[in-house]
């Protein structure tokens, strides 16, 4: 393996567990609790790790979340700071 990602939360796991990803070239190879191996570690302290395929940036003014930002907050990137951490 090339890269492991330890303690990952997949959205398919509704016990919430953390779970170890071992990554070779680019693939996913392994899904286990305290995966052995020598590789890179990455440790993602509990984030939620989402395939390539899926795109997790927003367009604040498509989902209209923009307007729930008062006006002297859309010249900075509050907005953008109140939703990062929600991906």
């Amino acid at each position: 393996m090339d890269l492991i990602v330890r303690n990952a939360r997949l959205a398919d796991r509704s016990s919430g567990e953390l779970i170890d990803i071992g990554v070779e070239q680019g693939r996913i190879v392994a899904l286990e609790h305290a995966l052995a191996g020598e590789a890179q570690v990455y440790d993602a302290k509990g984030c939620l790790a989402c395939p390539g395929l899926i795109e997790t940036h927003i367009h604040l003014d498509k989902s209209r979340i923009i307007d729930r930002c008062a006006p002297q907050e859309r010249k900075t990137l509050s907005p953008v700071k109140g939703v990062s951490p929600l991906k």
